[in-house]
């Protein structure tokens, strides 16, 4: 099995953590992989060695989580998108290239694909949400910026919030790592949300030519993604029977097959 390998590389908000795994021999186009917000890398390291047996793989922490340097002001998801297009760069994957986004970091894929059209070849999206106005509102509510003190209400919070959409059986060391994860972007975490919920899938999934895999979850934002049907010019969705929650790290195994299926 492909080893996961750590690096730091140039962005333009200072440095960028990426983990990677590079095959003896590359065969397929890289893939490079987003994150959701707030969250990192880690996020997909069960998946990267199921997919890198032969293509690059490469998933950053977007700048203001994991272990890459944070931006000194809330950016776009457009804003995002361009740092991961600057890994690519420093990673010297040249030629076409595939990518995928998990719920925040679809988002910052779908732009990475209208930045770069010649580039990005084939697009893998888990959720792509269209919301009615009520619905936004209500999702910019609950992932408000978090009232830190020493009371730690915040840690509370989240971990309330989390275990209310953790599946049956999920592990509790999983659970633990991510929640830390999660903690890591601090008070300036919810500008993750920020940008996704200021980025309207409605308004630019139609003008996204690529062939996109869209993953609908069996939770609330899979209802939000079947809405997103109509919008795809060459795309397809497949429901995965699974809240999103712990999805990657329980069921590596069958995603990476709908992946590399729809990949090759």
């Amino acid at each position: 099995m492909s080893v996961v390998r750590r690096q730091f590389v140039d962005g333009p908000y200072g440095q960028i953590h990426v983990r990677s795994v590079r095959p003896a021999t590359a065969t397929q186009p890289p893939l490079v992989l987003i994150h959701q917000s707030p969250s990192s890398g880690v996020a997909m390291a069960a998946l990267m060695p199921l997919l890198g047996s032969d293509r690059v793989v490469a998933a950053a922490d977007t700048p203001g989580f994991g272990e890459s340097d944070p931006p000194p002001m809330p950016l776009e998801i457009d804003d995002y998108a361009r740092c991961h297009g600057a890994v690519i760069d420093a990673l010297g994957l040249t030629g076409p290239v595939d990518a995928m986004g998990y719920f925040t970091g679809a988002k910052a894929a779908a732009a990475l694909a209208l930045q770069r059209p010649r580039q990005i070849r084939r697009l893998v999206l888990f959720g792509a949400p269209i919301y009615t106005a009520k619905e936004l509102a209500a999702e910019r509510a609950t992932y408000a910026p978090d009232v830190y003190d020493w009371d730690a209400g915040h840690l509370l919070k989240w971990w309330a919030h989390l275990r209310r959409g953790a599946p049956a059986g999920y592990p509790l060391d999983l659970f633990v790592r991510h929640f830390a994860e999660i903690q890591r972007g601090g008070p300036n975490s919810w500008w993750g949300h920020r940008a996704a919920f200021n980025y309207d899938f409605a308004e630019h999934l139609p003008k996204i030519a690529q062939p996109i895999l869209v993953f609908r979850t069996d939770d609330p934002q899979g209802a939000k993604t079947e809405r997103a049907r109509p919008l795809l010019k060459d795309g397809r969705i497949v429901v995965l029977p699974y809240m999103a929650q712990g999805m990657l790290d329980l069921h590596a195994g069958e995603i990476a097959g709908h992946i590399r299926g729809f990949l090759c």
